[in-house]
């Protein structure tokens, strides 16, 4: 009897403990919407990440008191100067480790993407310094890896971290990805520019004619879009002059997304949503993510047809 007790406890040990490990959250490090006036009760979603960091230094503010003055991607600039505007008169919490090092108050839109993280009470700043700075490094030599150095990086540690440190990690995995993954990019020749021009200026003024109609199936009935469509699927290549244009650039989720998904979909059946891909986007620079995934996705059908036309001949 006593051997089944001690087994029942042991099992109900081990299911608090998974229960526990379960309800763990692990927070990336960065900046974080606090959820409410408890210093705990963080956002899932990050403002943004160690990784979004280009600059970093240890400086002092108006008052002598030792700071750490950081610099965001120019690709998360929009991003971080919204949320910091939807978190005004609030707290906003650096996290690392899973721990909330500082919470500052917001007291303006933050434009220029610069951050500041003092006050860690009970805290080695310099600590959480080289912390952020070894993590930003390490992720930017993780897209590198297996690449050959260059004689700086073993000439002199120090210089060569800060020119690592200084690498947006959003540039450089695009630019790895296209020699990485070189079915993802599409590359195209000599395109009749102003035949494309013409039809999409042509679609852009009557789009912004007033109070011509709320519904997208309206708008697909115009001659102008029809021109402007047939155009494209008959060919292709010009797809990536749409993706340079204002259908592209506006709100996926408004018309102009309808009319892309219409077009693409008319050529590659099987080509994902632009809207659904960025449904639950609230900001631009996530959004240009997003497009970009989708513009990868749609060059893919892309050189698949292209590959296929060349085997064929």
């Amino acid at each position: 009897m006593q051997k089944k007790n001690l087994f029942g406890i042991l099992i109900l040990i081990a299911y608090f403990a998974s229960c526990n490990q379960i309800h763990k959250t692990h927070y990336e490090n960065g900046w974080y919407h606090i959820l409410s006036q408890q210093k705990d009760s963080i956002a899932k979603e990050s403002i943004v990440t160690v990784k979004d960091f280009v600059s970093l230094r240890m400086d002092s503010d108006e008052n002598g008191t030792c700071v750490i003055v950081g610099q965001i991607s120019k690709h998360k600039l929009k991003k971080w100067a919204k949320e910091t505007e939807k978190a005004i008169g609030k707290h906003i919490a650096f996290v690392l480790d899973d721990t909330v090092i500082t919470n500052p108050k917001v007291n303006a839109r933050i434009e220029n993407g610069v951050f500041q993280i003092s006050l860690p009470h009970g805290y080695d700043l310099k600590n959480i310094y080289n912390k952020i700075r070894k993590e930003k490094i390490d992720s930017i030599e993780s897209i590198f890896k297996g690449w050959e150095k260059d004689s700086i990086y073993y000439s002199s540690k120090e210089k060569a971290d800060s020119i690592v440190f200084a690498i947006d990690y959003w540039e450089a995995s695009e630019w790895v990805d296209m020699s990485v993954n070189p079915e993802d990019h599409y590359w195209w020749g000599d395109l009749d520019t102003a035949t494309y021009s013409k039809l999409e200026s042509a679609l852009c003024e009557e789009i912004a004619k007033p109070n011509f109609s709320s519904r997208a199936e309206d708008y697909m009935k115009l001659d102008t879009y029809k021109r402007y469509k047939a155009y494209l699927c008959e060919n292709a290549d010009y797809i990536n002059l749409m993706f340079q244009g204002f259908l592209f650039t506006e709100p996926a989720t408004g018309l102009c997304g309808f009319l892309v998904d219409d077009i693409v979909r008319s050529r590659y059946p099987t080509a994902p949503s632009i809207r659904v891909m960025t449904l639950k986007i609230d900001n631009q620079d996530d959004e240009m993510f997003a497009k970009l995934k989708y513009q990868k996705a749609i060059w893919r059908l892309m050189n698949k047809e292209r590959d296929a036309k060349s085997n064929k001949q």
